[in-house]
């Protein structure tokens, strides 16, 4: 790795910054690509390194989820990943597809509809009238043309109304039907997550009780009899001995003599804060 902090350049597999101001924390941060400085050229992190990437005092750990992790950076796999693989897509597929609801319309009232064929059939009735008697009928024509025309206007009013009711309950019912179907394939996925992470704790936990009786500087008050009781730094530094893990790890622990001695028991390269 290479790291550049406070002017001076580092290069090498372990970097003591004890004596700049550098927050463990803002390296770890820089090691992710998620800030500018300061500016470190490594390994891209795994995904082990969210869990810990940075062996702090203070840190919390998800041990098991972690351990699982790991096991798979050393290239285990479960009887379930590809039901897993297949459970995502299909969610992602369900994800994507966004309603899309046919634009309202305002409703047209059925009142409003038989009040204007009511005016139809009489203005059809009068000119019927005015031509058996030769009365003149232009006025009638018109007046007959313009309410058939505001009738048919207000009859497809009211069938788009409808319509776009209707679609818009059928687009509802789809989407609740489409949400239903997404918590069921979340739940199964969930499902099968637990199963393979189970398999994979199995896979190595002896290999994690075995590098945790090794940790440097372990008291025996933090020995417990079950190993994913062991507080995080003890358990987090285990973890990173059996991960495969080339981005630099942010160590702010006493528990190594050296740097050096972090960087050759964990296997990784190390940034001492």
């Amino acid at each position: 790795m290479k790291l550049r902090v406070c002017g001076t350049t580092y290069e090498g597999q372990v970097v003591d910054l004890r004596s700049h101001p550098v927050a463990g924390g803002d390296v770890a941060t820089a090691v992710r690509g998620a800030r500018p400085l300061p500016v470190v050229d490594a390994a891209s992190p795994g995904p082990v390194y969210n869990y810990c990437g940075r062996i702090h005092p203070a840190m919390g750990l998800r041990t098991e989820t972690a351990l699982a992790v790991a096991a798979r950076s050393r290239g285990h796999g479960t009887a379930h990943d590809d039901a897993i693989v297949e459970l995502r897509e299909q969610l992602a597929d369900l994800e994507r597809a966004e309603p899309t609801l046919p634009r309202a319309r305002e409703p047209v009232d059925d009142a409003t509809v038989a009040d204007l064929r009511e005016r139809v059939a009489a203005t059809r009735g009068r000119l019927e009238a005015r031509e058996t008697l030769g009365a003149e009928t232009e006025a009638v024509e018109q007046r007959l043309t313009e309410t058939a025309g505001t009738l048919a206007e207000r009859e497809t009013e009211r069938t788009a109304a409808r319509q776009s009711r209707r679609q818009r309950r059928e687009r509802a019912r789809e989407y609740r039907d489409r949400q239903a179907e997404c918590r069921r394939l979340a739940d199964r996925l969930a499902n099968r997550r637990r199963d393979a992470r189970r398999e994979l704790l199995d896979r190595v936990a002896d290999d994690y009780a075995a590098a945790l009786d090794t940790v440097p500087g372990l008291p025996s008050d933090e020995s417990p009899e079950d190993p994913f009781d062991a507080p995080p730094v003890p358990a987090g530094l285990a973890i990173l001995r059996l991960a495969r893990t080339d981005a630099p790890v942010v160590v702010e622990t006493d528990r190594f003599r050296s740097p050096a001695a972090a960087a050759d028991w964990l296997d990784a390269p190390v940034v001492r804060c």
